[in-house]
């Protein structure tokens, strides 16, 4: 039984009081939120659906995040020690990693072929979970690092793109857009720095909150979206169909390994920044498992597959709240948006640079924590791997169309994600240098 006497937020077993974790709650949901739901933003403009089932994938999509992050915090015991979720202070939510590959197969076989490979791969995913103390090893700091950094690095374009007013919006590049972004990234950082208490922990929900009413001042805000909305609606499982090809489920579950680089990263982001200490094995098996539950879920309401989201990890980093209760706050509020299209729609209206400003702080901070992780073990070496491995998924990544003379398999594998690629990379190299260690070790080694 729980001890509700413990009201720390510093604690992970902590229930602070309401007006402690209300709005720390909120900060972790308006950090998330719009990222969870462009991914089925961008595939329903891919797929051409209507006005009301893009609202129901969008609606799913907020619906099955808070359900993965209920599983993670609150988890149930399995066997042999295994639970259905890492007990970690985290958000689940849309796995940028697939994302490129999600769009791919969308384009060319549908919602229903990416259910279909989805599900089989999420079902692999839990038997990695089982299975993942026995290559734990080859999720090295450096993979981790290499990991956490290009996605943090990788977000810096969708950020000033939003400071600057969202790619596609007729305001695009206005001055007055970059004026509100810069206010409020300004804001949150001086809080960071200066604030104290409970206003230096929710510098993150300030910030946005003064730039709405500015942004409001600048008649930025549009509501016909809040107006148009219905107040309760029930997203339906399998709206979209299910198909299986060969193909594609093979794609995906070599994602879904690579993705386990990537939750590495966002646990070892929350547990050394908020707990001071490492990732367990324990904790890795079952947040693994966790995930693949929570993938089969996401994948049967449409949604991407789940992952940690890695700037609510750098939250957790940055402000130390570790409390389980405050995350379970902002999973709640998720559910009610999932099964509420007006106030999902009423998130949906914080203007673009108010976004761009908020994120553009925490972002930095993925990326940070990205170098702080390789730098647990920054030997010549990892040096070495770390930097290609970036160079070339920042890189690569970043020239439209460079792999359209590649197999599909390849362009659906790496799309347009250079988390994948630099996990890819990092992984093979370290193979090769721990090869050619122990080939130089061999050499060495003194007669008898």
């Amino acid at each position: 039984m729980r001890d509700r006497s413990n009201t720390s937020k510093f604690d992970i077993d902590g229930i602070p009081p309401l007006k402690e974790s209300l709005p720390l709650g909120l900060q972790h949901l308006l950090a998330m939120i719009v990222g969870n739901m462009v991914p089925a933003i961008l595939i329903a403009g891919i797929v051409g659906l209507s006005g009301s089932m893009s609202t129901m994938l969008i609606q799913g999509s907020m619906l099955v995040a808070g359900i993965a992050t209920l599983i993670q915090l609150y988890p149930i015991p399995l066997f042999g020690g295994f639970k259905t979720g890492s007990k970690l202070p985290v958000i689940m939510g849309a796995n940028y990693v697939f994302l490129g590959a999600c769009l791919s197969v969308v384009g060319q076989h549908g919602i229903g072929t990416l259910v279909g490979a989805q599900i089989i791969g999420a079902i692999a995913m839990i038997f990695f979970g089982i299975l993942s103390k026995k290559f734990r090893k080859f999720f090295t700091p450096v993979v981790s690092g290499t990991v956490v950094t290009c996605m943090g690095l990788g977000l810096f374009p969708a950020a000033v793109n939003n400071l600057a007013g969202g790619q596609g919006s007729p305001t695009f590049g206005n001055p007055v857009n970059f004026l509100v972004g810069i206010i409020v990234a300004t804001i949150i950082m001086m809080l960071m720095k200066f604030g104290k208490g409970l206003l230096k922990d929710t510098a993150i929900l300030v910030g946005i909150l003064v730039g709405y009413i500015i942004a409001l001042g600048f008649n930025m805000v549009d509501f016909t979206a809040v107006s148009g909305a219905a107040w309760f609606a029930l997203p339906q499982p399998l709206a979209f169909g299910i198909e299986f090809k060969l193909d594609v489920i093979i794609t995906f579950i070599l994602i879904y390994i690579i993705a386990i680089a990537d939750i590495m990263g966002a646990y070892t982001v929350a547990t050394i920044g908020g707990l001071g200490r490492e990732v367990t094995d324990e904790e890795l098996s079952s947040g693994v498992i966790g995930i693949g539950i929570g993938s089969i879920i996401s994948s049967l309401f449409g949604s991407i597959p789940s992952g940690a989201f890695s700037q609510n990890a750098a939250i957790v980093a940055m402000n130390k709240v570790i409390s389980r209760f405050v995350v379970a706050i902002a999973a709640i509020i998720l559910l009610v948006l999932g099964v509420s299209p007006k106030l999902g729609a009423l998130v949906t209206t914080i203007p673009s640079p108010v976004i761009g400003g908020a994120t553009l702080v925490i972002f930095s901070q993925i990326a940070m924590a990205g170098i702080g992780i390789l730098a647990m073990d920054l030997t010549n070496d990892n040096r070495i791997i770390a930097g290609v491995a970036i160079a070339a998924g920042i890189g690569l990544t970043s020239v439209p169309g460079i792999l359209n003379g590649f197999p599909p398999m390849v362009q659906t594998l790496i799309g347009d994600s250079s988390v994948v690629l630099g996990a890819i990379i990092a992984f093979i190299l370290q193979i090769v240098f721990n090869m050619k260690s122990e080939d130089t070790g061999n050499a060495v080694e003194p007669q008898s």
